[in-house]
């Protein structure tokens, strides 16, 4: 979640008043601050290499006649250089906070305009209005590629070699695991944030960047709720959990891997009792593994197993909500909704805010099957 008060969760199950404002940035130097914000929309999605994109318009009035209308490299808005941080600011009575919603790259210029008037027989800027495309700051270590081609040492730690590729912040909030082998990773176009993901991936979740702008991992696992959603009267939920889809729910896992010196490694994992036993009704449902992480026997029986437990364990399906504004949610947060007709708790996959006093959020939700 985004950082916050006690007082702030108890003011956002209530009725508020929000606004939001943009403050710019070039490297770590604030530019800009407070600047109005209009029109704007901020999507999330866990799914997509850069998981955040947004847009909106900045509104600014002059003070001495000039202009934010930004011209190819030059100009505090321009997309070669400049980052916004949105801040929602949530204000009921007497209570006041705000909530930045994180550090986004400009990537685009859609729009831009002056108004302006006649002074003394001069043209002069009285405003500014200037359309902003951005996107997280993934999308900074997607365009920063290899050079060579990149090694990561067997033994390396995983959450050490993300440090090592982004040069950012990383939170280690998830245990750390060493690389098992030797891992090359390919010079290419966006060939660094993949590197990234696969090591998210070796940790167990999505590498993703947060709102403190720091690289951090979600785990695939649904933990425990950290906040939670209010439905309200105008809220909706397309809730499809009579929906029942068996393709994804394998009961037996073939692993095909290679050791170090190149020789096949096979390893084979099945269910041997209960409704989805492959001798049963259910029948078998194959599912082929590799990873070139995988170098000895018993990783290949780890993995395998792994990969059938995670399988039969739980069924993931999504369900559709759209509830009250709640600026603290990221992707990534487990959440409880409130108001339904059952108990819904499921991770935050996607979120999309805008101008509008609703939001709307898609809830992945486990289905146990044993």
């Amino acid at each position: 979640m985004r950082q916050h008060s006690d007082d702030l969760v108890e003011v956002l199950a209530g009725s508020f008043e929000r606004e939001l404002t943009v403050n710019v940035f070039h490297g770590s130097n604030r530019m800009l601050e407070n600047l109005r914000f209009e029109s704007w929309s901020l999507d999330a999605d866990l799914g997509r290499n850069i998981p955040h994109q947004g847009t909106g318009a900045v509104v600014y009035t002059s003070v001495d006649g000039e202009s934010l209308v930004p011209v190819g490299t030059e100009g505090v808005l321009s997309p070669f250089r400049a980052r916004i941080e949105p801040v929602m600011t949530i204000r009921a009575g007497d209570f006041s906070e705000s909530v930045s919603l994180g550090t986004f790259r400009v990537v685009a210029v859609p729009f831009a305009l002056d108004s302006t008037t006649e002074r003394d027989g001069r043209t002069l800027v009285v405003g500014s209005r200037v359309g902003l495309k951005f996107e997280s700051l993934e999308s900074s270590i997607a365009r920063w590629g290899f050079r060579f081609p990149e090694q990561s040492e067997a033994g390396a730690s995983a959450f050490g070699e993300i440090r090592r590729f982004t040069s950012m912040p990383v939170e280690v909030d998830v245990d750390d695991v060493a690389l098992p082998a030797v891992k090359p990773w390919e010079a290419k176009q966006g060939g660094r944030l993949d590197a990234v993901l696969e090591l998210g991936r070796t940790l167990g979740g999505s590498a993703v960047v947060n709102s403190r702008g720091a690289w951090h991992i979600i785990p695939d696992a649904i933990g425990e709720p950290v906040a939670t959603l209010t439905l309200g009267e105008m809220g909706t939920v397309l809730d499809v959990a009579d929906e029942i889809d068996t393709d994804t729910v394998y009961n037996e896992v073939v692993g095909i891997f290679e050791d170090a010196a190149g020789k096949p490694l096979y390893a084979v994992e099945s269910v041997t009792a209960g409704p989805l036993s492959v001798d049963g009704a259910y029948e078998v449902n194959t599912r082929y593994y590799s990873s070139d992480l995988v170098k000895t026997q018993a990783q290949a029986n780890s993995a395998v197993k792994a990969v059938l437990d995670q399988s039969i364990g739980s069924q993931k399906y999504d369900v559709q909500i759209q509830c009250h504004m709640n600026p603290l949610l990221e992707i990534g947060d487990v959440a409880a909704l409130e108001g339904w007709r059952r108990p819904i708790v499921g991770q935050v996959r996607q979120i999309s805010l805008s101008d509008s006093p609703l939001m709307n959020v898609t809830l992945r939700v486990e289905r146990e099957l044993t």
